[in-house]
Formats: C-alpha cells, structure tokens, sequence
C-alpha cells in the first residue's frame, strides 16, 4: 500500500500516469511538483485534488523543496528531464522513501557539448558506482518507463518466445549468467529496440515548432546526442566514426555523429521493413551488458543492442529544424496528444538469430484504445505510464534492493501488471533481414548512411 506519492515533472508523463495512480492506490495523497504551473496544470490540480508546488528542481534547492515531502515508505516518481537521478534517490533513501523514473538524468545537459560524460553509457556508469554498497536501501528502480524500462522485460519475454519456436527447454532464469547463456545458446546477434509511431496530427509542427509525443524537449536532447548501442561480439569492425569507451563495462560503443543523423533499416509486424533514426537510449546498453556472457572471466558473446526510432510524421518534420548539434531553429515545442486522429505505438523487441530466425515481441497499441483506459493519455504516453506503475508495484514487493534496473526485475509479475495497458501485446515470428543474404547480422549491414560531410 502507498499512502503518499511525490510526482517531479507534471508535464506530459507526470499527468498521464496521474489516472493510473489513483486507480492503482486510490486512498494514496498525490503532490505534483513542476517549474510551471499553467491554467491546464491547475485545472487538473483542482480536479484531482492534489497539492501542487511550482519550483524549478535544481541542485541547489533539491532537499530543501523535496525533504519536507517525504518520510519513510512515500514514492518519489521523477518524469523531469534534467534534475538528477541520482541526488534524488539518495534524498529519497536517507527518509526512508522509494524512487522510480522513467531514465537515468543529469542535472544538465549543457555541461558538456558532445555528452563524452554526459552519455547514457557514462551516466549508468557513474549510477552503477553511486549503487555499490546501497543495496539494502530502499529500492529505487531507475530508467523504468516504457524504453528504457518494460523494453527490458520484454526482451526476456522474446527468449522465452524464441526458445519456445527453437524447440529449447524453456525457463525463467533468476540471474543474468542464466538469461546470457540463453541468448548465447539462440544465437541473438541481434537486439533492436524496434519503434515505429504512426499516430497522425494533421497541421502541425508550425514553422519553427518541434512536435512530438512525449517530452519534446527530452527528445531534442538524444537527437543532438551521438548515437550509441550495445556492441556484439560477432561484429566484424567498428562502424565509421565508431569509438570505445577507456572506462566502465565496455559493452557499448558511441558513433562520432548524432542520433537524427544516424540511420538505420528496421522491421515491426504492422509496418513490415522500414528506416529509422539510431537514437541513444540507456537501455542499449543495460541489456547489452545483461546479456554478456562472460561466465569465463571474458566476453565470449554479447549482443549488438540499439533503438531504431521511427517518430510520427509531424516529429519527423520537427526534425528539421535541429542543426548537427544544436536546435537554434527551435522556437516552441508541443507535446501532442488531444489533436492526435487516429494511428498506434507500435513499440517492441526485434530479436535476430543467426540460427532461428527473429521475432518481434510488443505492443501494437492504438490511440483510441488508449483513451478508453485512461484520460490525459496518447499511445506513446500510456505505454510509459503503465509502465512506471508496474515498477512502483515491483519495488512494494522488493522494498530493500537498493539501486536495480529493469533488466534485473522479474520480468513475468512486471510484465503481467502491464499487459493490460500495452495491449495488443505478444510475439510475431519473422525471417526478415537488412538485406538480401545479410545472414551474419553485422550493424553495417543495418546501417543506411555514411556520415555526413
């Protein structure tokens, strides 16, 4: 039982989950806690009957805002782009709360222009240090909405799947060596994180507007970002522009040009092949690392793990307005959801095997569908939202784990509590490749573009 939730960000997640909430623990007193405060925010603070604090969280009035707010067993759930995740969790550990955000944020952005320590592989770095020796705090599951997140459950419900067709024993393994030496034993070359968004807003963006469906300013931000994925041990050479890492776990890599200006081909059971923007998410790199085997004190195999984003179309004509590593062109953004028409999310896994062939395990979530369940809601926002519930249900019942990501959760209670919200969900067999004869799975034969000039 919940008695007390603490929301930082009342934008468009914070809202979208507002609904889930109060079905989830009705009895619960909700505090919104956001820089604006605008007509919408209030009306919807008013309906609900929440508290409301209008402060911009920063790393000067952090604990003073938030302390006051939380004693022991309240939820802290953090939505905010830029406010510091792991300042948070350990403000939410020392009063005895439990945290969960939907990804693993620095306080800004800014601090370095081409993001060397502030890329998604160095922020889950430096949260795996701050984790050592926190794990009989209270739990705080970090980067769990829908990706990174629920992704990461999905990903080992697409094993079990692919063992299934594989004719393999199936099981659900309590550790990474187990899940590891599953997908070894499979073949997984390959791991897109495959999302392909066809809601349809007609008349927008404006001139000089970024739309998109979720924190278009979150999505600016990876976009100017270099591209980074999980790197397999079946890859031949790095691509051009490619680089490791001097530091942490080295399963990932980044490529020396941003995510919007990196592409690569894809596949879903709705759209068929498509192209799509290799966008840097955290969990590129956390499911990578899951699955590495190296059982033998080395990497003996290790999936090659990345996003393939295909946004809607009113995002993608956003997209125009980003220079290589800025957005000066950038005059407004727009979240978009009540003017959208018609279309779904359709958001998954694509697994590829050398020997058994892929498939595709996810969420083929629509609109309208969307709206029956809940209010304040798109397809791409519920997916998220249901998602950071389902983890607040995982921590009440792991309430002394310290620091976890998503891809250490028990995947069937988490992805039970979604199923419902996500659907329809489950597995799609496919014998699609990159290109004809493609069988070795190398990222050059997904990648569509040469850097440009």
């Amino acid at each position: 039982m919940i008695d007390q939730i603490v929301i930082v960000g009342f934008g468009c997640i914070g809202q979208a989950v507002l609904p889930l909430l109060e079905r989830a623990w009705p009895r619960a007193a909700i505090t919104v806690v956001d820089r604006l405060l605008d007509d919408r925010r209030r009306e919807l603070v008013v309906a609900h009957g929440l508290r409301a604090v209008q402060a911009r969280i920063t790393a000067d009035n952090f604990q003073t805002v938030l302390a006051p707010l939380l004693r022991p067993g309240a939820f802290l759930l953090s939505v905010a782009p830029a406010v510091c995740s792991r300042d948070l969790i350990a403000l939410a550990q020392s009063r005895g709360a439990f945290y969960v955000d939907a990804g693993v944020e620095p306080w800004d952005y800014a601090d370095d222009a081409h993001a060397s320590q502030l890329s998604n592989y160095a922020l889950r770095e430096a949260m795996l240090a701050f984790a050592r020796g926190r794990q009989t705090q209270p739990t705080a599951l970090v980067a769990h909405g829908a990706n990174p997140g629920m992704v990461s459950v999905l990903a080992k419900a697409a094993l079990m799947e692919l063992a299934g067709r594989a004719g393999l024993k199936q099981a659900a393994f309590q550790d990474r060596a187990g899940w590891a030496a599953l997908a070894r034993s499979l073949d997984v070359r390959v791991i897109q994180i495959s999302e392909y968004d066809s809601q349809q807003v007609p008349g927008f963006p404006r001139d000089g507007e970024f739309a998109s469906t979720w924190s278009a300013e979150g999505f600016i931000t990876e976009c100017l970002q270099d591209a980074e994925l999980g790197w397999g041990t079946h890859e031949p050479a790095l691509p051009s522009g490619g680089y490791r890492h001097n530091f942490g776990c080295g399963a990932a890599i980044g490529i020396d040009r941003p995510g919007h200006r990196t592409r690569v081909r894809s596949w879903s059971p709705l759209h068929g092949a498509f192209d799509a923007y290799l966008i840097t998410h955290n969990e590129s790199i956390s499911i990578a690392a899951y699955l590495t085997d190296d059982a033998a004190g080395q990497p003996l195999y290790r999936p090659t793990v990345y996003y393939a984003y295909r946004p809607t179309d009113a995002t993608l004509a956003s997209m125009q307005w980003l220079d290589a590593r800025a957005a000066p062109r950038v005059r407004r953004v727009r979240i978009l959801r009540d003017e959208i028409v018609g279309g779904e999310d359709e958001l998954g896994v694509l697994l590829l095997s050398g020997r058994y062939g892929g498939i595709w395990y996810g969420s083929q979530l629509g609109i309208q569908r969307a709206r029956s369940l809940a209010p304040y809601n798109s397809a791409t926002s519920l997916q998220v939202a249901s998602s950071l519930v389902a983890g607040m249900r995982w921590v009440l019942s792991n309430p002394r784990c310290g620091v976890v990501e998503s891809d250490a959760v028990d995947f069937r209670s988490v992805l039970a509590d979604a199923a419902h919200w996500w659907g329809p969900l489950g597995g799609h067999a496919t014998d699609w490749l990159p290109k004809p004869g493609a069988t070795s799975l190398a990222f050059g034969d997904f990648l569509l573009d040469e850097p440009l000039p």
